[in-house]
């Protein structure tokens, strides 16, 4: 391992605050790009001398910025490189081949003539208020995340140039942001002292990690600390990351307090508990600010090498098949760790003057570029195997894409909303294509509950419109009840003869059904089995969704809401089509109580809500039947 701090002026003697290689290009070259407080962004070549040192030289000067820029991202396949600066804007630059030259009006004529390469401006990202602080991209290059001084972060489709998503929960500002390698997640860490995890598929708040507990005081209340800095950290930046393969996440700017005494120190989040840290690495110096994993993943070390280790080491905090090496910046020094052991296995201290600012590995894992506040980089270089033997081939990681779960979340929230209140985004008058005619609402039952257990009957409930007869199933909300089954109460527009039921708010009582009285529209007398509107309606209506009975729930519930559920079949013989087809009373609904009824149902909760309360809810919410069936119910009066 040697370190070089390079006398070049990299950003005329000002501040360099960002610097990042670019990976999964040709590999012939290792470009760097860099950024500073003079506006501009400049892309370097870096080599390896025969002393085994860094030798830079410069390629391209990228002046369109009109304040100091912040953070360089290249994206993982090399293409397009991503500065956000003080101007509040994010540019994504691309390497033109061609020998047109970037129009002279963003720089000077003598800087013009020195580049080599030609990079142009493909994109600009506007969304942010304040300065951008830190950018990741996604895996597949498809999407980025930025965090800002306007207290956001805000995850961006790249190919759209358009935002995704706002995250504004943080109450100061974001100095940090890194998206998982699998694409479940995006944390974020700000100066108001929290870690915030969210969700790229819920866009919601996953996890907030603020506090840890430091043992109980003396009167037996439990103490705890706050796990990060405040914004007296002289950093502007608090970079973390995800390792290579989203197993861990590794967060700077940590404290631990211990009675009096604060050590600075590093996180170590595991993937299945990103609640609370699994360890921590503690710095000797001052506070973390930057943690960037090598993007190579190493062979374990031999078991002999491993056994002189062993003694001296504390337990492991990582636990993978294979080694992966991180380097942490602190203000004034870097760290080096792998994940076989948790205490450091290189130090580099007093390279700069000043704070540093960013590190970044290249992408064979032979530099490490370090930026200071100083105006200075420097870079520590390695040897062929000298952090270890380099794995044969990477390992496969799943990588869950944004684009698609953003389209999964559509979906779901439309089937649920369907789920909820079939037809419910229907116009009125009309007739839905997949509803079976015949089905009248109830009139103003919202609120009340619509529970029913039947006996012997073992299923989940599911809003059904029919349950055909000899299939246990669980009775729902539902506007038929079919012959031959004893339920407890639905609230149903029509109740066929010869169930025994509980009273319920009905437009039509027939005659014959054990009940109380209640209050109902109208109420038919001497009549057994409800007309319907037409039974060739009816039974047209089943043959088009199934040609035997014993399918129709199934096909019912997929037709009609789109969302598959679990019942517990028991296939019988299909009975007569005199039991298997009730007919329903006509009956008349005032447009005004389907008004009211309609207005509690669709709610934005629901929307956002996971899958199970969503059937709970149904329990206090009626299923208003189509609009199209005012017009069957109407040509029957």
């Amino acid at each position: 391992m040697k370190v070089i701090t390079c006398e070049i002026v990299w950003h005329n003697k000002e501040p360099v605050y960002s610097l990042d290689f670019q990976h999964g290009a040709d590999g012939r070259m290792n470009r760097l790009a860099s950024a500073g407080v003079d506006t501009a962004v400049r892309i370097w070549k870096v080599e390896k001398g025969p002393d085994g040192k860094a030798i830079v030289e410069f390629l391209s000067n990228l002046a369109r910025h009109t304040k100091a820029v912040n953070v360089v991202r290249f994206s993982p396949s090399g293409d397009i490189l991503a500065s956000g600066g003080d101007d509040a804007v994010i540019l994504l630059w691309k390497l033109n081949d061609s020998k047109e030259l970037e129009p002279l009006v963003f720089q000077d004529d003598d800087e013009a003539q020195l580049n080599k390469e030609n990079w142009a401006v493909i994109k600009t990202l506007r969304g942010h208020l304040e300065d951008v602080y830190d950018i990741c991209w996604t895996s597949d290059g498809n999407y980025m995340a930025s965090a800002s001084v306007d207290n956001t972060a805000i995850m961006w489709d790249v190919n759209k140039g358009q935002k995704v998503s706002i995250f504004n929960e943080h109450k100061s500002y974001v100095q940090g942001v890194t998206w998982d390698p699998l694409g479940q997640y995006i944390a974020t860490l700000s100066c108001d002292r929290v870690l915030r995890v969210y969700s790229t598929q819920t866009k919601r708040v996953a996890f907030n990690v603020t506090k840890m507990p430091s043992g109980s005081g003396a009167e037996g209340e439990v103490r705890s600390f706050r796990m990060f800095h405040d914004d007296s950290m002289k950093s502007f930046f608090r970079r973390l990351s995800f390792t290579p393969d989203g197993s861990y996440l590794l967060t700077p700017a940590g404290c631990v307090e211990s009675g009096e005494n604060v050590t600075n120190t590093t996180y170590v989040f595991s993937r299945n508990n990103l609640k609370r840290p699994v360890g921590h690495l503690p710095c000797p110096g001052k506070g973390t600010l930057a943690v960037r994993c090598c993007p190579v993943y190493f062979e374990l070390r031999a078991a002999s090498a491993a056994d002189e280790i062993s003694p001296k080491s504390p337990p492991a905090l990582f636990s993978l098949p294979y080694r992966l090496v991180f380097a942490v910046a602190s203000e004034d020094s870097v760290l080096f760790y792998d994940t076989e052991q948790s205490f450091p296995f290189g130090y580099v201290s007093n390279i700069h003057y000043h704070t540093l600012s960013d590190i970044s590995w290249s992408s064979d894992g032979s530099f490490l570029a370090i930026s200071s506040t100083d105006g200075y980089c420097s870079f520590v270089t390695f040897e062929e195997d000298e952090l270890g033997v380099p794995l044969k081939e990477k390992p496969q990681i799943p990588v869950r894409t944004p684009g698609g779960t953003a389209a999964d979340k559509k979906a779901k929230k439309s089937q649920s909303h369907k789920v909820i209140s079939p037809g419910s985004r229907l116009p009125e008058g009309t007739p839905p294509s997949k509803d079976p005619p015949g089905q009248p609402r109830t009139p103003s039952t919202a609120g009340k509950e619509l529970p029913s257990t039947p006996v012997g009957i073992k299923a989940t409930p599911v809003p059904s419109p029919s349950t055909p007869v000899g299939i246990k199933s669980t009775p729902v909300p539902s506007p038929s009840t079919p012959v031959g089954i004893k339920t407890t109460p639905v609230p149903s527009p029509s109740t066929p003869v010869g169930i025994k039921t509980t009273p319920v708010p009905s437009p039509s009582t027939p005659v014959g059904i054990k009940s109380t009285p209640v209050p109902s529209p109208s109420t038919p007398v001497g009549i057994k089995a409800t007309p319907v509107p037409s039974s060739e309606e009816r039974r047209s209506s089943q043959s088009s969704r199934a040609p035997q009975p014993r399918r129709v729930t199934l096909t019912t519930l997929q037709s009609c809401f789109k969302t598959p559920r679990r019942i517990n079949l028991i296939s019988l013989k299909p009975e007569s089509p005199a039991s298997a087809d009730p007919e329903p009373a006509p009956m008349s609904i005032p447009p005004s109580s389907e008004q009211e009824h309609e207005k509690p149902l669709p709610s934005d909760e629901s929307l956002q809500a996971p899958p199970a309360p969503k059937r709970a809810r149904t329990e206090d919410l009626s299923l208003p039947a189509p609009a199209g069936d005012q017009t069957s119910c109407e040509s029957n009066k």
